[in-house]
C-alpha cells in the first residue's frame, strides 16, 4: 500500500469523546518517550506517518486543551518521521488526563490504563485503530498481515485480547529485537481494517491478496508443468536408449514389422506421447498398443541377448 493511505483513512474516523480519549491513551502509551532535563518533563511521540502525528496533536488540544509542538525529524534510510512534543506542565497534564501516570506510585502504567476495557467490542476497535496509527505496519506485497510493533509484554497481551474480542486470531512474536503482535491471514487482516474504519484500504488489500494468490497459483501450475515436461523428457530419453540397444542386439535378426515401426517412431519423435505415436503408425493404433509393441521389442532383444553363446576365453600355451 502506498504512502499514508491507511493512516489517512484511520485519522478521518469520527469518534465519540470517550473513544477519542481511549485512542489518545493507546497512541501515547505505544509511541511516547519520556525524558527529564533540568527538572523539566518532556514527552515526545514519534510516528512514521504524518496523519497519525497530526491526529494526536489535534486530539490532545481538543480533548484536554494541551498544546504541543509538531516537527519532522530524520529517520532511517533518508526518510522522515513526524514527532509531537509535549513539554513541562503540559506533558504532566497529558499523562494525568490519559491516566498513564499513576498518581500514587508516580510511575507510568505498564499496560493500557484500567478504564480501557479491551473485552468491549467498540473499545477493542479503538485500541487496534490507535495501536495501528502509532506502531502499525501493513505490507500486502509480502502478503503479510496487520502488525503492531511493541516492546512491552503487557501491551502485547492486551492487543491480543482486543483482537480476540473482535473475533480475530492474533499472534504474538517475542523473538528478536522487534516484538510484535500480528493478525496474519489475509481474510483476517481485511476484516480488521473494515472493523477499525479503513474500509477503502481493505478493498485495496483484498485485491492485492487475490492478485498474489492468482500469481502463486500460476507459479505452481508452471512448476508442475515444468516438472512433468522434465520427467517426460527423461522417460523419452531412456526409451530411445533402450530401443537403440534393442536394435543393436537384434541386428541381423528378424524383427516383426510392427515392432520395428514402433521403435523407429519413438526414435524419430522422442518427445511425442504414446497417443501421438499411435496416430502416426500405419494403420493408426492406440497408445496401449504402442506401449505393448515396445515391450515386445525389448523382450525379444533380452531373449536374444540371453541366448547368445558366451565368448570363448583365449588360451595361451607357454613352453615347458
Amino acid at each position: 500500500m502506498r504512502g499514508n493511505e491507511v493512516y489517512n483513512e484511520l485519522a478521518g474516523v469520527s469518534l465519540s469523546p470517550s473513544m477519542r480519549e481511549i485512542q489518545i491513551a493507546v497512541m501515547l502509551r505505544l509511541a511516547m518517550t519520556i525524558s527529564v532535563s533540568e527538572r523539566r518533563l518532556s514527552l515526545e511521540c514519534t510516528f512514521k506517518s504524518q496523519p497519525s502525528a497530526v491526529w494526536l496533536k489535534e486530539a490532545a488540544k481538543e480533548a484536554y486543551s494541551v498544546p504541543s509542538e509538531f516537527k519532522r525529524v530524520p529517520s532511517q534510510g533518508g526518510s522522515y518521521a513526524f514527532a509531537v512534543s509535549f513539554n513541562g506542565v503540559d506533558a504532566k497534564k497529558l499523562l494525568l488526563f490519559s491516566r498513564l501516570l499513576d498518581v500514587k506510585t508516580k510511575k507510568i502504567a505498564p499496560a493500557f490504563p484500567s478504564f480501557i476495557d479491551v473485552s468491549s467490542i467498540p473499545v477493542a476497535k479503538t485500541v487496534w485503530r490507535g495501536a495501528f496509527m502509532a506502531r502499525g505496519e501493513l505490507n500486502p506485497e509480502k502478503k503479510s498481515g496487520a502488525k503492531i510493533y511493541c516492546p512491552f509484554p503487557d501491551l502485547l497481551a492486551q492487543l491480543e485480547d482486543a483482537a480476540g474480542a473482535l473475533g480475530l486470531e492474533a499472534q504474538i512474536n517475542i523473538r528478536g529485537r522487534k516484538k510484535s503482535v500480528e493478525v496474519p491471514p489475509a481474510e483476517q487482516t481485511v476484516k480488521l481494517l473494515n472493523l477499525i474504519g479503513a474500509g477503502e484500504c481493505a478493498k485495496t488489500i483484498r485485491a492485492s491478496y487475490e492478485r498474489k494468490s492468482e500469481e502463486g497459483a500460476k507459479h505452481v501450475v508452471a512448476q508442475l508443468y515444468e516438472a512433468n515436461r522434465k520427467r517426460s523428457s527423461e522417460a523419452a530419453g531412456k526409451a530411445c536408449e533402450r530401443i537403440r540397444n534393442a536394435f543393436k542386439i537384434l541386428e541381423g535378426s528378424k524383427i516383426k514389422p510392427e515392432l520395428r515401426e514402433a521403435g523407429e517412431l519413438r526414435l524419430k519423435y522422442p518427445n511425442a506421447t504414446l497417443s501421438e505415436l499411435g496416430a502416426l503408425a500405419s494403420p493408426p493404433i492406440s497408445k496401449d498398443a504402442v506401449a505393448g509393441r515396445m515391450r515386445r521389442l525389448y523382450r525379444q532383444a533380452a531373449e536374444a541377448k540371453n541366448s547368445a553363446p558366451a565368448p570363448k576365453a583365449n588360451q595361451q600355451f607357454g613352453a615347458f
